[in-house]
């Protein structure tokens, strides 16, 4: 309905609608392209939970355990607040065009007031006429939209938590090994036994990155894409919201789903961020720890890993755009900067 709603706006030559139907087409194409990316990687989204089920399972001390349950924890608190917060926006959305309704009844007024639907569709019929069948109607739709997106971003944040969980866990193997060197050496069973356990953090080490990288390759297109969405419609909710000053409920309305579309980017490039933050963290643990005082061959184990940790793990879009907090700066920079020429071209 909404692109309906855009063409007859179109061909009207209508350009506050056409603006007005934008955003709402950008909310609609990112959610398929997040289902339709689930749809087309379910192999491999297979093999993720897989690899995530035996590394649990490897897990042998309780130490390791609590360093990857501390990392994903926090993983399904952002997920948490994440999910609630766009619920509640939505949720927002579904109550206010209920409240002119509701002022009717309780402040009456000499005449009725004007009936608002959830977003400027198209239906093809009377607005009026069936205002409560196009209301549950767009209603219905948002929160399957909304459901659709935060249960995808959830599982795209416990996931990568779970990379970060790995990291964790190899940078505090490696300082609590190092503890055990000695200036003056090691006997032969303690020197075999520590080798042994520098090679699993090692092995868990490329397990990390294995992870990183599927986790990557899975969802960089996708990326690439809802980035490009996000930024349309960011810019032109912006430009809505400035239109719509005079009328502090639209513009209130528009200013919902600004501030929901900034939150969805801004969440979606959290869980990057946290990423390079804890495949850096393990490069500092490593240079910290007394790798001076162990032996030749443990060593080159901890040279090899401190080569890779010195490389951080990065998300990007496409290859084109990594997903960190500093490039959403960016990114909500130049969304201003088409919002401002948006605005002039208007006037």
């Amino acid at each position: 309905m909404s692109f309906a709603e855009f063409i007859t706006s179109l061909r009207n030559n209508d350009i506050d609608r056409v603006l007005e139907s934008l955003p709402v087409i950008a909310t609609d194409f990112i959610t398929m392209i997040k289902l339709a990316n689930l749809n087309f990687n379910r192999k491999k989204f297979r093999k993720l939970y897989g690899l995530v089920i035996s590394e649990w399972e490897s897990l042998k001390f309780k130490d390791e355990v609590k360093t990857l349950d501390g990392v994903t924890r926090k993983g399904c608190k952002i997920a948490f607040l994440y999910r609630n917060t766009l619920l509640g926006f939505v949720s927002i959305f579904a109550i206010l065009p209920l409240m002119p309704l509701f002022l009717d009844i309780v402040l009456p007024l000499n005449e009725t007031r004007l009936k608002q639907q959830v977003f400027k569709l198209n239906y093809l019929v009377d607005n009026d006429k069936y205002f409560y069948p196009i209301y549950f109607h767009s209603v219905w739709t948002s929160f399957l939209a909304v459901t659709a997106i935060v249960t995808i971003d959830s599982m795209y944040m416990l996931i990568t938590h779970h990379a970060c969980g790995l990291f964790a866990m190899c940078g505090y193997q490696i300082k609590e090994m190092s503890q055990s060197f000695d200036q003056n050496g090691l006997n032969t069973d303690k020197e075999r036994a520590l080798y042994q356990q520098f090679k699993n953090s090692a092995i868990i080490h490329k397990r990390a990155i294995q992870f990183y990288e599927l986790v990557n390759e899975i969802n960089q297109r996708s990326f690439l894409l809802q980035i490009g969405l996000n930024m349309i419609g960011i810019s032109v909710t912006a430009v809505q919201t400035v239109m719509n000053l005079n009328n502090i409920r639209e513009a209130f309305r528009i200013f919902l789903f600004f501030g929901a579309q900034q939150f969805h980017l801004f969440f979606n490039s959290l869980p990057g961020q946290s990423l390079v933050d804890h495949s850096l963290q393990l490069h500092d643990d490593l240079y910290t720890s007394k790798w001076y005082q162990a032996p030749v061959r443990m060593q080159r184990v901890i040279y090899m890993m401190q080569i890779r940790s010195g490389v951080p793990c990065t998300l990007t879009a496409g290859g084109l755009y990594d997903m960190n907090i500093e490039n959403f700066g960016v990114i909500f920079k130049s969304c201003m900067s088409y919002f401002t020429m948006l605005l002039s071209l208007r006037e």
